[in-house]
């Protein structure tokens, strides 16, 4: 009698039919856990090292949901992750993030509704760098959530302990290795998406030949785990009227819309036109759009140019034209060295030729708003995720180290604000000079009595009340208290460690109050504030101004404004200054100090 086909074998086709997951899905064994041996009664899911995975068999969910779920144990395993390792609940939780992230860039399924969480940012070096990461930095509360939630009371990856059992295929191929099932699925996915991307012009049916470019782009993705993921993500357009009109003699790039345009009047060949758009990835992946900050657009362009061929030349990636920049005596500079180098001689580096041109620049489009930034953010990520790819993969080909700490340096998490403003503060207040005299009475030394020895002077009482700083602290009624508190704690305990006499302290709401001369000790303590009605910060700034007048607060000295944001839309002041503001709000103006976003 045949057995009616359950929506859990068709679950299992769809997986096997995936381009993706297909490989992977072939070789593994999904089982419904109806007795809930392995899966917790409150947990979706379970993996075990022989690849068996285990669902809630009394759990409901739309069919998206449970290809989410599964392919987080199937990625897990094409990662090389299903291992055992101290601490295990931590593990875990980096394992399934790496995971998510991967799943979410292919758009495998979709997380329901109750595993939902914040994004984190993710630091290349993968699961081992943010189990390193967890251990040094307590994981939050809300991954804890989103862990448990997942697993239950048990644990994502079980059954260490028992013996190893071989599945059918497994007992006629052998241990399946993952990583490479993987990989193969990855690259057979592509190579569908560029067929169906080379016929869409083509309804009829018949097959239409791959351009060159086409051709490049495939076998950056089949065979540059660095920049495979990163060259999927890129069209290209190979209109040679529409490059014409453009001025884009050889290739450029937008990478806000995510294009690379590429001159089939150009002539390259395939190897030529392979090393021309791994350029343009590395432009678009290294984000040197957004890095000029205020450098010549021409002279960084070339100067990005010099450093990137140098890359790909020792990486061997296809053929460089004649005419590209490449000058060996450049290797192991950074950009930033090679812009200073080319700046000592603006006039002949402007006559220099970048591929969309002499004396124009192949990055082309906006380079601000909202799309730009999402493109960037996503090129940076592909990069980092191409250099896990090949340091815990296959490890095909050569990349130059310098590259590698490029990517790497590009995707570690901002600086915390504390450290910014311990920065801010060595730079203001370096420790004073120690010195030794025998002018004060000698100290004598068990083990040599008899010498005499010179102390440690102090500093002088003049330094030390040189080093005093002003606050302006915004007391309006806007601002919230655990604002206050953990700028003051913080500002507090730098000044005390830097050895600083004192503060003086303004407060402001609609005018100014001078609290005087305050003990960095005493910001630590309670004590009341005056104001709590609008916002006005200029008053105390210019109330500033008339104690330096008086010779009662330093015409040098450093200001810190702690302010939410919410005051008036411009300020002006001569002293050095820098503003703490709470994370996610913005001056009404463009700041002339530096600003600390505040956690």
């Amino acid at each position: 009698m045949k057995r009616h086909d359950t929506e859990h074998d068709r679950m299992i086709r769809s997986l096997r039919a995936h381009p993706i997951l297909g490989h992977l899905a072939h070789v593994t064994r999904i089982f419904l856990d109806t007795k809930l041996q392995y899966v917790s009664p409150r947990g979706w899911i379970a993996v075990s090292p022989n690849g068996d995975i285990w669902l809630n068999g009394k759990r409901k969910a739309e069919p998206a949901a449970w290809t989410r779920v599964i392919a987080l144990a199937l990625v897990s395993l094409g990662f090389g992750l299903v291992r055992r390792q101290e601490p295990s609940d931590l593990w875990e939780i980096a394992c399934l993030l790496l995971a998510d992230r991967f799943c979410e860039v292919h758009k495998l399924g979709s997380l329901p509704e109750a595993l939902l969480y914040k994004k984190i940012h993710l630091a290349a070096g993968g699961a081992e760098s943010l189990l390193s990461q967890f251990c040094v930095a307590e994981c939050g509360p809300e991954l804890r959530k989103w862990h448990a939630s997942l697993v239950g009371e048990r644990c994502f990856f079980f059954n260490f302990d028992a013996p190893p059992q071989l599945n059918k295929w497994q007992v006629w191929g052998g241990r399946p290795d993952w990583p490479n099932l993987l990989a193969e699925g990855i690259a057979s996915g592509v190579g569908r998406a560029l067929e169906v991307a080379a016929q869409t012009n083509n309804p009829g049916g018949a097959f239409k030949p791959l351009t060159r470019a086409l051709r490049a782009k495939r076998k950056l993705m089949d065979h540059y785990p660095l920049l495979g993921a990163l060259a999927a993500s890129f069209d290209i357009e190979e209109d040679a009227k529409l490059c014409n009109l453009y001025g884009i003699r050889i290739a450029a790039i937008d990478v806000g819309a995510r294009r690379i345009w590429m001159n089939p009047a150009a002539g390259l060949s395939d190897t030529e036109c392979l090393f021309v758009f791994a350029h343009e990835l590395l432009h678009a992946g290294l984000n040197h759009a957004s890095r000029r900050r205020g450098r010549d657009a021409l002279l960084w362009n070339v100067a990005c140019d010099f450093v990137i061929n140098g890359w790909l030349v020792e990486m061997a990636v296809g053929t460089a034209p004649v005419g590209l920049l490449h000058d060996a005596s450049f290797a192991g500079n950074s950009t930033e060295e090679v812009y200073d180098t080319l700046a000592k001689d603006i006039r002949r580096a402007r006559k220099l030729a970048t591929l969309r041109g002499v004396g124009v620049q192949d990055l082309i489009g906006e380079d601000e708003g909202a799309l730009f930034t999402d493109a960037e953010r996503y090129c940076r990520q592909a990069l980092a995720q191409g250099v896990d790819q090949f340091t815990h993969g296959s490890r095909r080909g050569f990349v130059p180290a310098g590259l590698i700490e490029e990517i790497r340096s590009l995707n570690q998490p901002p600086i915390a604000w504390d450290v910014k403003l311990a920065q801010w503060f060595d730079e203001r207040f370096p420790p004073p000079e120690q010195r030794r005299s025998y002018a004060r009475p000698s100290r004598r030394q068990s083990a040599t009595p008899d010498f005499a020895r010179p102390s440690v002077v102090k500093p002088s009482e003049e330094l030390r009340r040189s080093r005093v700083f002003g606050v302006v602290l915004d007391t309006s009624g806007s601002m919230e208290t655990r604002l206050l508190g953990k700028a003051l704690g913080a500002i507090a305990s730098y000044a005390m460690a830097r050895d600083v006499a004192a503060v003086r302290l303004i407060c402001c709401d609609a005018q100014a109050y001078d609290s005087g001369w305050v003990e960095p000790e005493r910001l630590l303590d309670p004590f009341s504030l005056r104001g709590r009605g609008g916002t006005m910060l200029q008053p105390g700034l210019d109330l500033l101004k008339q104690l330096a007048d008086k010779a009662e607060f330093p015409r040098a000295g450093p200001l810190l404004i702690i302010t939410d944001g919410y005051c008036e839309d411009m300020i002006t002041t001569a002293m050095d200054h820098a503003y703490l503001l709470p994370q996610g709000r913005h001056l009404p103006f463009r700041p002339v100090g530096q600003v600390f976003a505040v956690v």
